[in-house]
């Protein structure tokens, strides 16, 4: 079975940018383990983390549901419910 590449929108901007996951971690305030867990799926991003980051990888505010909230982006989640059991 092959595995989904959750925020692909999301590494395809940091490419653009030449900037990796750890820095993005530390613009966005928060451990590269934390880090880790948003990209893969497992939790979401505050908003604060959202906009640090969105002004360092010059995302505007209309484009935030294409990077941050797509449903693609958390596979773990039940399409309609917020939280898993």
């Amino acid at each position: 079975m092959r595995t989904q590449k959750t925020f692909a929108e999301l590494r395809c901007r940091m490419i653009r940018e030449n900037i990796n996951q750890k820095e993005l971690a530390e613009i966005a305030g928060i451990a590269d383990a934390t880090m880790t867990d948003r990209m893969a799926g497992r939790s979401f991003f505050r908003v604060n983390e959202i906009n640090r980051m969105s002004a360092r990888l010059s995302i505007q505010e209309s484009d935030y549901y294409r990077y941050f909230f797509a449903q693609e982006n958390y596979p773990s989640r039940t399409p309609g419910r917020a939280c898993s059991k």
